[in-house]
């Protein structure tokens, strides 16, 4: 398989972002995040961990949360952004 551009990545964040803020009080598993995607958890994961260190979306830790079962949040401040600028 080909390296996918950067303006895919791009929108494949996005569509992550889209995923955790449809219920942003909830968080997700990798695996079900990689399945809304149609990708593989690997790749998923790659990019959350790009989110994270971006401040993007928050790593949950806690009950069923460990290993490779990761869960996954959209951090306050993006949502809190996203809600002002909803206002404007």
């Amino acid at each position: 398989m080909g390296r996918l551009s950067e303006e895919t990545t791009k929108l494949l964040k996005q569509d992550i972002l889209s995923i955790l803020y449809e219920d942003f009080k909830k968080s997700g598993f990798t695996k079900d995040i990689a399945k809304e995607l149609r990708r593989d958890k690997e790749f998923t994961l790659k990019l959350l961990i790009e989110m994270k260190e971006l401040g993007w979306v928050n790593e949950i830790h806690g009950k069923g949360a460990f290993g490779n079962r990761k869960k996954w949040k959209i951090s306050d401040g993006l949502v809190k952004m996203w809600k002002e600028k909803k206002l404007d």
